[in-house]
């Protein structure tokens, strides 16, 4: 009885600590929660894209538990700093390492319970909401999902369980190896001593940044462009905890060597105390810079790509409808069509078709593509294609009166402009780009950035391919208009290749609306986070600066100098991070781009307002959280 009694009381003295840890843990599990629910769906399983929705919710859901650990693992960490002095106070009055283990226990038990009972609440009354954006995600309005899923449930269940078993074991490990002594002065720091390895790790730190950052900008959009995009994120990872634990450090003491800029009052005390706090904190101070950095680029992809998907579907097809096959189009083929139209009661009209050359596979090389040929025989350096249009059927699709010598070209490149003096084929051109081109496509949805040459005539020897387009009428849903598409497609078999813009936006709003849903989620949970990361930042940063308000009126400043100088070096510090997640945002998004490319994705003004918008998004919530949590700091910096 007297455990419950000490563990009650605790909870009651640190109301400060343990109130935002368990809002904030209960939160992460009814996220977690919700995950759980969309797996187990059963609807969502009935649907065309169903299979890549539920993947891309499992990454989802697996990154969550992720960040989950990786935050319960970091406040257990601040909780036990806070306790042990405590823990250190019961041992000297006599309780043995049995009674502060069945304290630890005690607690933990008391953190599950509250965690995992208020978590579940909050998922199932907000799974609904959930489930209600994520239907107007995939514009899908009968999703059903019932009140409580029981596997939801029993799968969070088990796995908040299993996260707060290793966080007990943890701390019971930490108390068979410590004495009362060290318990007492868990909180105190050694003085840091810095070696040439820490030197080494600074520099080392700035490299990888550079390094990262450089692959970033030289990335081509090929099949490797995801894999160096995962390559930079494990770089800047390991690039940013350096530089803000090592590398601010180094920069800090260069300023402190120049006597001439820091023996000066308003220096002095600056660089001192930033030197102190990134010696402590810079740890952290990455953390919340990667956590951030994962906002904005989680946000700025998912977004991106859906409020883009009309581009998308666009670029795959100009019309409604896009038939491509190697022989020209036939009567049967026209009949076959008009069949399906009958049966779905659909209006064919706006019929165009024309014989361009077929796919040709390559890379530029400066002013001249390196002609590969078919998909077959492309290789790691493959990132383009080129489709030749004759000037004929250039002026008949378009109105226009064009008229072209024979080494001159048009050249339609949405991806990267190419015009000038161009070698292609063999043949070298004087082309002009088109900044627009109605009747461009993707036949073989392909990856590879595409341009299209408009010359006087096709080269000789490259094959073809037949070209049918048109938009049709239809009274009814969006559903009756996919299902006229596939039914096309089954008709007219194997050898033609059938692209409806309906079907490509169906199947990209699913795949794009579950990317969003999903990466709305991660970056609350990863917001979460770093608010958690944030406030206790301010609680131990109270706490230190307590003690310097102290020291530094003793050496005669004014309370009110002390005041603005630690104010001022806090805002500095906590400024830092989401300076360092713009830089990386910043690098990350011409990578970005180029897998976007691959998707046909060639908006930029979309690009560049979207990566705006979120940014500010961020610096005014950051900037509120920070205004929030220094009223806590506040707080404890004036007790006496």
């Amino acid at each position: 009885m007297l455990f419950f009694k000490l563990v009650n009381s605790s909870f009651r003295r640190n109301g400060r600590v343990y109130g935002p840890y368990l809002l904030a843990t209960g939160m992460l599990v009814a996220i977690n929660y919700i995950f759980q629910a969309i797996d187990a769906n059963q609807s969502l399983k009935q649907l065309d894209a169903g299979a890549a929705i539920r993947a891309l919710s499992s990454l989802g859901a697996n990154f969550i538990l992720l960040v989950t650990f990786a935050f319960l693992l970091y406040v257990n960490h601040f909780l036990w700093q806070q306790r042990s002095s405590e823990l250190g106070l019961y041992s000297i009055l006599g309780m043995t390492s049995r009674n502060l283990a069945a304290l630890t226990i005690i607690e933990k038990c008391y953190l599950l319970a509250i965690s995992l009972v208020s978590g579940l609440v909050f998922g199932v009354i907000f799974e609904k909401l959930a489930f209600l954006g994520f239907g107007r995600l995939l514009q899908i309005r009968h999703l059903h999902q019932p009140w409580i899923s029981p596997t939801a449930l029993g799968k969070t269940a088990l796995y908040t369980t299993g996260f707060f078993l290793v966080l007990m074991l943890v701390d019971l490990v930490k108390l068979h190896r410590l004495n009362p002594n060290q318990l007492w002065h868990a909180t105190a720091k050694p003085i840091a001593r810095h070696g040439w390895l820490f030197k080494l790790a600074g520099v080392l730190g700035i490299a990888l940044l550079a390094w990262a950052y450089y692959i970033a900008l030289t990335t081509k959009p090929r099949v490797s462009a995801f894999t160096n995009f995962m390559a930079a994120v494990i770089l800047v990872v390991a690039g940013t905890y350096l530089l803000f634990i090592a590398g601010s450090v180094l920069i800090l003491r260069f300023l402190q060597r120049r006597r001439n800029f820091y023996y000066r009052p308003r220096h002095f005390i600056a660089v001192s105390g930033m030197l102190q706090r990134m010696e402590q904190n810079g740890a952290s101070l990455a953390t919340i810079c990667l956590l951030c950095s994962a906002v904005l680029v989680a946000l700025f992809s998912s977004i991106t790509l859906y409020a883009g998907i009309n581009d998308a579907v666009h670029s795959y097809t100009p019309k409604n409808v896009t038939l491509v096959a190697a022989q020209p189009y036939s009567r049967a083929q026209e009949k076959t069509i008009e069949k399906v139209a009958d049966q779905h009661h659909a209006t064919i009209k706006d019929r165009a078709s024309y014989r361009p050359t077929t796919v040709q596979n390559g890379y530029w090389q400066g002013s001249r593509f390196v002609n590969q040929g078919s998909v077959n025989n492309m290789t790691k350096k493959t990132t383009s294609s080129v489709i030749f249009v004759t000037a004929k059927d250039y002026n008949r699709l378009t109105g226009k009166h064009v008229r072209l010598g024979q080494n001159q070209a048009l050249v339609y490149s949405p991806a990267k402009e190419h015009s000038g003096q161009l070698t292609i084929a063999g043949q070298r051109y004087a082309a002009k780009k088109l900044d627009k081109l109605d009747f461009a496509f993707n036949p073989e949805r392909s990856i590879f950035s595409r341009s299209f040459v408009i010359v006087r005539d096709l080269p000789k020897g490259m094959p073809t391919m037949n070209v049918v387009s048109f938009n049709y009428g239809l009274n009814g849903s969006e559903k009756a208009h996919v299902n006229f598409e596939n039914d096309l497609t089954q008709a007219l078999g194997p050898n033609v290749s059938v692209m409806g813009q309906h079907y490509f936006r169906y199947m990209f709003t699913g795949l794009y609306g579950g990317l969003v849903f999903v990466g709305i989620m991660v970056s609350l949970a990863l917001g979460i986070t770093t608010t958690i990361v944030i406030y206790f930042k301010q609680i131990s940063e109270g706490y230190a600066d307590r003690e310097r308000f102290r020291t530094m009126q003793q050496v005669g400043l004014s309370e009110r100098e002390t005041t603005k100088s630690i104010h001022s070096q806090v805002l500095m510090v906590f400024m830092l991070p989401v300076a360092g997640a713009v830089i990386n945002l910043c690098f990350a998004a011409p990578l970005i781009k180029q897998i976007m490319t691959q998707l046909s994705f060639y908006n930029d003004r979309l690009m560049i307002t979207v990566a705006v918008a979120i940014t500010v998004a961020l610096l005014v919530v950051y900037l509120l959280i920070y205004g929030l949590t220094t009223h806590t700091y506040r707080r404890i910096v004036d007790e006496k």
